[in-house]
């Protein structure tokens, strides 16, 4: 099984490529299916793990727990994904 820093990385990347920043968010629930490749209860401990980081904010719905990137941190998630501007 992969670390738990993989896993993160994942996560933000998964978040990053579905453009899940401020006001547009996703449910846990979606990550888990995205990373199958992880269990759903590591993704979950990594979810707050990268809380705790403050690289990521729940957001309450209706249906239970949205998850997205705070704008803010942007350039820190950058850096953690690799994603490089060629612009």
């Amino acid at each position: 099984m992969k670390s738990n820093p993989d896993i993160e990385k994942d996560i933000l990347l998964t978040l990053f490529k579905h453009g899940c920043i401020g006001k547009h968010h996703t449910p846990i629930i979606n990550l888990c299916r995205n990373l199958n490749q992880y269990p759903c209860k590591e993704i979950r401990k990594s979810i707050k793990s990268l809380r705790k980081k403050k690289l990521i904010n729940l957001y309450k719905t209706y249906h239970g727990l949205d998850i997205r990137m705070i704008p803010s941190q942007l350039q820190v998630i950058k850096e953690i994904i690799g994603y490089e501007d060629n612009f």
